[in-house]
């Protein structure tokens, strides 16, 4: 009977020791298992937030680019037409300062007469306030005679040719002359012919003269 109870307690502990083996097992099976899912987890996070903040580090990365390339180019585009806009303008101020030089330097031909010395002399008139009708012989006022918007003016001769006149009802007018014998002949830049007639003369030039305005003659002198 002993040897029976001997063997019962043996086997008994050998089943407890078995449960507890595999208790521990499983619990150390189980814990792997867990510490393995939790470490993948964490990887799994670890992988996803660098490629997240990569691609936001990206976007910005290129629209940082494209911004500078923009304004490069921007800057660019008007580096180049600077010159281009600045070079037009000094053409365009050329051509008008072309233009007006073309319009004062008109070759104007002044009618002489062959055989005759030319003379030119330096003079500035104002007309001395005598002025008639051409026609009847009438006198009239200098407005009369030269327009009613007159006030001042006078007429320039010059020693190269040229001459100015700032009575005209169209404004200052210049053109060139010359005087040959006792008689001045003056043509306009638009080739109207200045109707002048010479009286007296002192040294030269003319001491008193006449102009026929359109239809009235002015005195001078």
């Amino acid at each position: 009977m002993a040897g029976k109870h001997a063997a019962s307690a043996n086997g008994g502990k050998k089943a407890a020791v078995i449960v507890i083996i595999a208790v521990l097992a499983a619990a150390l099976i189980g814990g792997g298992i867990f510490f393995f899912v939790n470490m993948n987890s964490q990887k799994d996070k670890d992988k996803k937030t660098p490629v997240e903040i990569t691609s936001a580090e990206t976007t910005a990365q290129v629209s940082t680019a494209r911004q500078s390339q923009t304004s490069g180019t921007k800057e660019s585009e008007k580096a180049s037409q600077t010159p281009a806009q600045n070079q037009t303008g000094a053409q365009q101020s050329a051509e008008d300062s072309g233009s007006q030089g073309t319009t004062a330097a008109v070759d104007i031909v002044v009618p002489t007469q062959e055989g005759v010395k030319a003379s030119y002399f330096n003079a500035t008139y104002i007309p001395n306030g005598e002025a008639q009708d051409a026609e009847t012989g009438n006198p009239v006022s200098l407005r009369e005679a030269l327009g009613a918007g007159y006030s001042e003016g006078a007429v320039t001769f010059n020693a190269d040719g040229t001459f100015t006149d700032s009575l005209t009802a169209a404004g200052e007018m210049t053109g060139k002359y010359v005087v040959q014998g006792e008689k001045i002949t003056a043509t306009y830049s638009d080739d109207r012919n200045m109707e002048i007639t010479v009286t007296e003369w002192n040294d030269g030039a003319p001491s008193r003269f006449s102009v026929n305005y359109g239809g009235c003659i002015v005195f001078f002198g």
